[in-house]
């Protein structure tokens, strides 16, 4: 094929076919019927968006070339406009055959991209480590997934972490991907999450009208924040901040586990 021949620059792949093509189309198709997700949306919307682009790119340097092909090098990989839409082709493609292609991944993006954007408005920090592409940010981003997974292990983003951490999940019980069999370490992170929230939310003092779910929402906040600022007093007695730091440590160490995948 026409990349696996001129680029040179990357991997020169020659399997990135059409059905990537026509599941982008799919994706802004969907968005457009259906206006009340483009919210939570977004970001498949950027990755369809990413794919048809390249390819619109493509197809305008052929159309334009065409009327001057003798200044076309024989040697295609020379030709510096051909290698950049191709180069720029092959890296929206293999990334729309991943998360594009794959309807559940897709879904498990959009899930953890609204969670990442609901944590911004938690901690703000988040937003300037986003904007300026901060090293800081490649440390906190898995750690809110991994936390993002506890909260919900039976969401949608779940698929995410399984793909990112195969080995830690075994064949699924059933077809929802909820169900997927996991490794008792990951059980035992889970329990850890759940025993936390639950010794937090009961050293919380007590206050009218308050439910169980409002107090859990407290925690929830106080952890996302403290996975984005580091450790810190949150007013809590110190047998619950232990546990926080306990768990943000065993946190830790599996979103260096996910960075290593």
């Amino acid at each position: 094929t026409l990349n696996s021949i001129a680029n040179r620059k990357r991997k020169g792949r020659d399997d990135l076919g059409v059905e990537i093509l026509r599941s982008a189309r799919a994706v802004l198709k969907k968005d457009k019927l259906d206006p009340a997700s483009s919210s939570s949306r977004a970001a498949a919307r950027v990755l369809a968006g990413d794919v048809i682009a390249s390819y619109t790119a493509m197809r305008s340097y052929l159309r334009k070339v065409k009327n001057c092909i003798e200044h076309v090098d024989p040697h295609l990989c020379n030709n510096t406009g051909l290698v950049a839409r191709l180069v720029d082709y092959e890296e929206t493609w293999e990334i729309g055959a991943r998360y594009v292609l794959d309807a559940p991944m897709l879904e498990a993006i959009c899930d953890i991209v609204c969670q990442v954007r609901e944590v911004e408005r938690l901690a703000p920090e988040l937003t300037t480590m986003i904007q300026d592409c901060d090293v800081e940010l490649f440390m906190v981003l898995p750690r809110l997934v991994m936390l993002c997974f506890l909260s919900e292990p039976r969401a949608k983003r779940v698929e995410l972490v399984r793909s990112l951490l195969p080995h830690r999940f075994g064949p699924a019980e059933q077809s929802d991907a909820a169900f997927w069999k996991v490794d008792p370490e990951l059980k035992g992170l889970y329990s850890s999450f759940k025993e936390t929230v639950r010794i937090i939310s009961a050293s919380l003092p007590s206050a009218g009208g308050a439910t169980p779910e409002s107090w859990q929402a407290m925690v929830w906040e106080e952890l996302v924040r403290q996975a984005v600022n580091g450790e810190r007093d949150c007013g809590a007695p110190k047998t619950a901040q232990k546990v926080a730091r306990d768990l943000l440590r065993s946190v830790e160490t599996w979103s260096l586990e996910l960075q290593r995948h």
